[in-house]
């Protein structure tokens, strides 16, 4: 009605809207109407409005209605105000949360994000979650919320730093308190899997990559009411990579032409991109890790999955590296009581680790000496390879053997309490064996003798 009543001259166009026809944008009950600031065109809007009340019995509220004007005398102003009834906003606005401005946004524009984060680790600091558990909210949920402006337009990196900090905090913290002596870096963990990290976007990075996918939809002339826009106002009849940049344009314009740089090399061969592909293409990237196929494999356990991350990155507050840190401890394992708690010791020097590993390694049929942390890893890393089920079950058994003797030295530590090697072997049965019972087994002789052994059949 608002398009047709435009055209019958009605009321007039936005003088930024007439070539382009746009009168309104409405999404759920949200209605934006664009049209030329003369009273003219207010009454004839008005008039539109009640001819659609008429029609569907569903009437404006005046009270949640409001005027955004701009170029018009004070006294106009009130002449709107007066004919409408309508209350007179003040830009910025924000539609659909975003803040529709022109220039560069501040750190008060996009308070309400990291009020919505805070909300969410609020909420979460309650319960009592894995690393791995945490982990999933932050690329799950903050990660979209974020990921939604990152869409829309190019964030502060004030804003950036507070949320990846907020987002580290609630990884080791588990709250919004300060996260001291963190693990593992920020950096490192915005790595891929492949790549020695847990996988957790990059924000600035992709923030960029999600305006050069909008720059790839504006070069292939996607239908779009914001291309056709652009195309009309901006670009008209100007070629996108000769377009000069000009005082008039708004900021988010002018930060996607000075990308051009970084886009040119990626777009210029008119192949269309995901935006993951183009985060790919420009993000930093690091040396491949031999190990990760051991960590990230189908059907592995998160949160044994993250410990054993931890361990391989040799991150875990074993008591040398906390003297090293200058905290006064006993320096002896608690696990045997006799040589120096390092990692090498702890997993596979220790009398009572070892007696575990081997012991894993009897069940799976596998027969040899057991070494020190460095010569046990590349073992695993060379022969714990391809889909064969007694490798699925060597890797569930390995992560589990890493977590449950951190979890023992954890116990013995902080509670006082022990297990013998027999439990402990137990515990890691019992949680090859349920996963086990969710993979289909094809029971030749060999799997077949590893499903009785660890209990599976």
């Amino acid at each position: 009605m608002l398009d047709v009543a435009a055209l019958n001259g009605v009321f007039q166009f936005h003088p930024k809207c007439k070539r382009v026809k746009l009168t309104h944008l409405c999404f759920a009950d949200d209605l934006l109407i664009f049209f030329k600031g003369t009273l003219q065109s207010v009454i004839g809007v008005q008039c539109v409005l009640e001819r659609f009340y008429c029609i569907s019995g569903l009437k404006l509220n005046v009270s949640k209605s409001e005027l955004y004007i701009a170029g018009v005398s004070q006294g106009q102003m009130q002449g709107f105000q007066m004919a409408t009834g309508f209350s007179i906003g003040t830009l910025p606005v924000r539609y659909l949360g975003i803040p529709l401005v022109t220039r560069k946004l501040s750190v008060k524009d996009c308070a309400c994000v990291i009020e919505k984060i805070k909300a969410k680790l609020n909420l979460w600091a309650s319960r009592r979650l894995s690393y791995a558990g945490r982990l999933q909210l932050v690329k799950a949920v903050l990660f979209s919320i974020v990921n939604y402006w990152c869409r829309q337009v190019l964030l502060p990196s004030t804003i950036i730093k507070r949320i990846e900090q907020l987002c580290c905090r609630y990884l080791w913290r588990g709250s919004d308190s300060p996260a001291y002596g963190a693990r593992v870096k920020w950096a490192q963990i915005c790595l891929p899997k492949k790549e020695g990290g847990l996988g957790v976007k990059d924000l600035k990075t992709w923030n960029i990559a999600c305006f050069l996918k909008l720059m790839q939809n504006l070069l292939i002339d996607r239908e779009s009411l914001w291309i056709a826009w652009v195309r009309e106002y901006v670009m008209r009849v100007a070629d996108f990579w000769q377009l000069e940049c000009k005082p008039h344009f708004s900021w988010c314009m002018k930060r996607l032409l000075k990308l051009r740089v970084v886009a040119h090399p990626i777009l210029s061969t008119g192949v269309v991109l995901t935006v993951r592909t183009i985060w790919e293409d420009i993000r930093e990237t690091a040396i491949p890790v031999e190990w990760h196929k051991l960590i990230w494999f189908a059907l592995h356990i998160p949160k044994h999955a993250v410990i054993a991350w931890m361990t391989i990155l040799n991150r875990l507050p074993s008591k040398d590296r906390l003297i090293r840190m200058g905290i006064e401890v006993d320096s002896v394992c608690v696990n045997c009581g006799v040589e120096t708690e390092t990692r090498s010791h702890l997993f596979f020097t220790c009398s009572y680790s070892k007696e575990v590993w081997k012991r894993i390694l009897q069940l799976c049929g596998v027969h040899r000496s057991v070494s020190n942390w460095e010569d046990e890893l590349g073992w695993a890393v060379r022969h714990l390879k391809g889909r064969s089920f007694i490798v699925f079950v060597l890797k569930l058994a390995w992560q589990a053997y890493v977590y449950y003797v951190w979890e023992e030295r954890n116990r013995r530590c902080f509670r006082g309490t022990f297990r013998s090697v027999d439990s402990l072997l137990h515990c890691i049965q019992d949680v090859v064996r349920i996963r086990a019972h969710t993979k289909n087994i094809r029971l030749d002789d060999v799997n077949k003798n590893i499903c009785v052994a660890w209990g599976i059949l």
